[in-house]
């Protein structure tokens, strides 16, 4: 026997049992509502409250549209999403990594919004950023957050260690083992090894050292020489005893979490972490610099996307709520509660990013900023490129070795 939709039976028994109230009390206008459903990803425990505000200001300000928001964390996200587009239940507006856009956009899951948005709208945002949300000459969302990632470093325990801020690799190595001596609860650097991101952590060694994710005639980069040196450039870091124990099990939140307890000196990591750290450690003394080069400068460039879903009903009237979270005044309150660098080019030159030294590294760094390919398959490449940097950092494998094989499998789902 099929399984009853326990929901959608509360739902009849209301509708018949008040349908009379309902239409004798509430007003013609209310009854032509939209309601417009949006999904959040938690950045930090004031991300669902600061959208839930936005959504309460929005919902006074017009009698046409409800806009009601939902926030889950972000490990939950793509996997939630992929449940409830395949159930008929998405939300009518969703927000995403770039990176699995691609895959929701070629896959129908998403609307483009060319046509639904305002004149000149588009032109508010940074060229850069709002281009990384187009496929074949189509955009499929909005850069609800972008980043750079740089270098923090624990200004105490560099000074306790007796180094300056290193600027290779190699500085960066001999800083950590200075660190790590100082006292058995201190770490010199952090290494991510597992979790949302892992291999993007491992694009700071990849670019810095010369390589990319994708070569001259569109394969694989992911075994390259420069690959594998950067890869052989954290391993040397866990086998000298200079990162936290149990790389293989530490996520980007550790790290940070590490960090913001006066436990790590140094950690690769974005804007973000800068509000972490005011609200959690206000006396810390940290700085901010680029990330160690090797052979060429570079950093990790990433937008997030906030998408109308294609079985939204209320398409136009979605459009209209992203349009009014993505106001010059919203923005800025976002981007101070979280965070992020600007997306709106009329926010390049608030001082809250221009004078900040610990915001305007970020923006300095734009210039060298590499992003992830906009590919549909995007996900399990990086999945299989996760699994070889395991099998490398363990010892379990040689780094070449376990590299073919995730560029094996990329190209593989390159020629799909």
């Amino acid at each position: 026997m099929p399984k009853r939709n326990i929901r959608g039976l509360w739902a009849g028994i209301l509708v018949a049992a008040g349908a009379a109230t309902l239409a004798a009390s509430v007003p013609q206008a209310a009854l032509a509502k939209d309601t417009v459903r949006v999904r959040f990803a938690e950045y930090s425990t004031k991300t669902g409250p600061f959208f839930k505000d936005l959504a309460a200001q929005f919902n006074a300000s017009q009698d046409e549209i409800e806009v009601v928001v939902e926030h889950l964390p972000w490990p939950e996200m793509q996997q939630q999403l992929i449940t409830d587009i395949s159930a008929g239940t998405a939300p009518d507006i969703s927000h995403m990594a770039t990176r699995w856009m691609a895959g929701f956009a070629v896959d129908g899951a998403l609307a483009p919004i060319d046509d639904l948005m305002s004149e000149g709208f588009a032109e508010t945002f940074v060229p850069t950023f709002l281009d990384l949300q187009k496929i074949d000459g189509q955009t499929w969302g909005l850069p609800i957050a972008a980043s750079a990632r740089g270098m923090f470093y624990n200004k105490k325990l560099l000074e306790q260690a007796g180094v300056d801020v290193p600027t290779t690799w190699e500085e960066t190595l001999e800083a950590a083992k200075k660190i790590s001596a100082l006292n058995d609860e201190v770490y010199g650097i952090g290494v991510q090894g597992s979790g949302l991101d892992t291999e993007g952590y491992w694009f700071y060694s990849l670019w810095t050292h010369g390589g990319d994710i994708t070569d001259e005639n569109g394969r694989s980069g992911f075994a390259s020489p420069a690959a594998v040196a950067a890869t052989q450039n954290y391993i040397d870091l866990i086998e000298a005893g200079v990162t936290q124990p149990g790389v293989l099990g530490s996520n980007r939140e550790d790290l940070q979490n590490l960090f913001t307890a006066g436990k790590l000196g140094i950690v690769l990591s974005g804007p973000w972490l800068n509000a972490q750290l005011a609200e959690e450690a206000p006396d810390l003394e940290y700085g901010i610099a680029e990330i160690p080069v090797a052979t060429d400068r570079a950093t990790y460039g990433v937008t997030d996307t906030i998408s109308i879903l294609a079985d939204s009903e209320v398409k136009d009237s979605a459009m209209k709520v992203l349009e009014f979270f993505f106001n010059d005044e919203n923005r800025l309150a976002f981007g101070k509660n979280e965070g992020f660098v600007p997306v709106l080019k009329s926010m390049a030159n608030e001082p809250y990013f221009t004078e900040d030294p610990n915001m305007a590294v970020f923006l300095d760094m734009s210039p060298v900023a590499k992003f992830a390919p906009l590919v549909p398959q995007w996900e399990e490449m990086a999945e299989s490129l996760k699994s070889a940097l395991a099998k490398s950092y363990s010892g379990d494998e040689d780094p070449a070795a376990a590299l073919t094989s995730a560029a094996d499998k990329m190209n593989a789902l390159l020629d799909e």
